[in-house]
């Protein structure tokens, strides 16, 4: 076994459980030398990727430094992409699949993504969602989710999950035990679920049945105090819960969310969660996104407070270094598959997905009274929450009215100022809403702009329930580049 390492050295037990995040498109000197010393995963995120050229040649060169790092990815497509962050998604959203309701498309669908990520030489992509997305204030999950019923979820991530293991790629359903009946962000705070027993089982714990069929799987940082103590993520309850939701025993990897959010980091604190996570059971900590951090400081953060735990007897060090060997040999089998299953060449893989994705979004698409002739039309954006899952929102409505030869006039202060001349004067209004029944913010400027313009257009980007009760709306089911394009079509063409 690997003995406590003098300062500035790396312990490869505590290496073995770590995903660990870096900054910048290529592979740095110092995390080239943890790579051979043990490092058992790195996470991508866009800042890495600004094209999946660039991701696959950083994939390349970190397995040429450690032949059984699991290099993993949260690409779910639709409006959380990392790959594709640049252009958007080629795919649709989760709930886009779960409108059509259509398995074999979202398995189609599961094998289109899997295909560009074995393009990237990435083998586990954090996906498909479990989570049942049944408040429709939920600022997180939304149309990231299949459903807010809990069998169309199952079938649907499960359909996506074999489409993925098809393409050669490791899969982890997220977030355990289930993070759709919250109206807090867990990058922001810490949600609390207080539904009882019965009721969470039956509505959110029953998709988790499927877990036994994926490679790994995603603790979230909630509260659900009917199921035992303390965020799901740090707690030694969520464990047995995930057996128990298995009828059995889990035997894939356990992964933390990232525990960089605010939810652990700004309570407990980013290292304490560390090892709080590895006494509740966890194989894989996520460390998080680099992109306001030191990649640097964040592993050896996480790393130095599980070798201090061991120093102090709170960690065994039979225990950690039992499961930092249980975890590689777990990546060691995710990357057997990747180098087995034959991956297509990039430009094939991104051109069939595209055009899936576009069928598919245009048969989840639904408007009512909603029509654009050519002339030019005022977009006005309403969407006031962060969208943190997501990241920075590209403009790709506008992009998609540009593609059909509409003019889109951006306003100064969208939907601040009822009475501006730019609102009154445009031959055209779209309003973009996601959350206008729950965020007061939203809800005020879309009231104010629709007492002034009645005849604008709402495309409403989040889950249906939380859309406005407006004559001529436009139900696009997430924000993404394929998702805009359809929801442009539909505008323009009737279909």
């Amino acid at each position: 076994m690997t003995s406590t390492p003098a300062a500035g050295h790396w312990d490869s037990d505590a290496l073995g459980v770590l995903m660990a995040p870096l900054t910048g498109t290529q592979l740095p000197e110092w995390m080239g030398e943890v790579l051979e010393a043990g490092l058992a995963s790195v996470i991508l995120f866009g800042h890495n990727t600004p094209d999946p050229e660039t991701a696959a040649a950083l994939s390349r060169a970190m397995h040429a430094r450690s032949a059984d790092c699991v290099v993993a990815i949260d690409e779910e497509g639709g409006d959380v992409t990392r790959l594709q962050a640049a252009t958007g998604s080629s795919l649709p959203t989760a709930w886009a699949l779960g409108e059509v309701d259509d398995p074999e498309l979202t398995r189609h669908a599961g094998s289109a993504l899997g295909d560009i990520l074995a393009a990237c030489d990435i083998d586990l992509d954090l996906a498909p969602v479990l989570d049942v997305s049944t408040d429709p204030a939920n600022p997180v999950i939304g149309t990231r989710a299949f459903s807010d019923d809990p069998d169309r979820v199952a079938a649907h991530a499960q359909a996506f999950a074999a489409g993925l293991i098809e393409s050669g790629l490791g899969t982890c359903a997220k977030h355990f035990p289930g993070h759709g009946a919250t109206a807090t962000d867990s990058h922001t705070a810490l949600p609390l679920i207080e539904l009882d027993r019965e009721e969470f089982t039956r509505d959110h714990l029953a998709p988790w049945s499927i877990a036994p069929w994926l490679d790994a799987v995603m603790t979230a940082h909630v509260l659900v105090p009917s199921l035992g103590e303390g965020p799901a993520s740090i707690s030694s309850w969520s464990r047995p819960e995930l057996d128990r939701a298995v009828s059995g025993t889990f035997h894939g990897l356990v992964i933390t969310d990232a525990l960089d959010m605010a939810a652990v980091a700004g309570t407990v604190g980013y290292g304490e969660a560390a090892v709080r996570a590895i006494e509740a059971g966890a194989d894989l900590l996520c460390l998080g996104t680099s992109i306001r951090r030191d990649d640097r400081h964040m592993l050896r953060e996480a790393h130095d407070a599980l070798v201090a735990a061991v120093a102090d007897g709170r960690l065994s060090r039979e225990s950690l270094h039992a499961r930092a060997e249980g975890t590689r040999a777990q990546c060691r089998r995710l990357r057997t598959r990747r180098r087995f299953v034959p991956a297509p060449e990039l430009p094939a893989a991104l051109a069939h997905a595209d055009a899936l994705g576009s069928d598919a979004a245009a048969r989840a698409v639904r408007g009512r009274h909603a029509h654009l002739d050519l002339r030019p039309v005022l977009v006005a954006d309403l969407r006031a929450r962060a969208d943190h899952a997501s990241g920075a929102r590209a403009p790709q409505l506008i992009q998609a009215l540009a593609e059909q030869g509409v003019q889109a006039v951006v306003p100064d202060y969208p939907g601040q100022d009822a009475h501006s001349h730019q609102l009154t004067s445009a031959p055209q209004v779209l309003v973009l809403t996601r959350l206008s029944r729950s965020d007061p913010d939203e809800g005020a400027r879309l009231s104010a702009l629709l007492a002034r313009r009645p005849d604008a257009i709402v495309v409403h980007t989040g889950v249906p329930d939380a859309a406005p009760d407006h004559r001529r709306l436009v139900l696009a089911h997430g924000a993404g580049r394929t998702m805009m394009r359809a929801a442009v079509d539909l505008l323009l063409r009737g279909r």
